[in-house]
């Protein structure tokens, strides 16, 4: 959404439909950039407003290689954590 601005993914909230309902209705630049307003992502993304935020979403989905569970991510923290101890305690850090 928002392609003449700055292309984003968005989750689905009131935002994101009036998005969709202005883009649909050709909205100029001018329409859109008043829509989203000032602070919209700061209202979506830190203070939480998930009905009238900007909330993206999946913009790191195209570099997913595979689906872990969650156990053997887990795993794989730990296993990097206890490698990183290791070379901090041959550093004598």
């Amino acid at each position: 959404m928002l392609k003449q601005l700055t292309p984003v993914r968005l989750l689905k909230n009131k935002f994101s439909e009036d998005v969709q309902h202005a883009e649909n209705n050709a909205a100029s630049v001018d329409e859109l950039t008043k829509l989203l307003g000032r602070g919209r992502a700061k209202k979506g993304m830190f203070e939480g407003d998930l009905v009238e935020g900007e909330l993206e979403i999946g913009q790191i989905s195209a570099i997913i290689r595979e689906i872990k569970s969650a156990k053997n991510i887990i795993e794989e923290i730990i296993a990097e954590y206890k490698i990183a101890k290791e070379e901090l305690i041959k550093s004598k850090f």
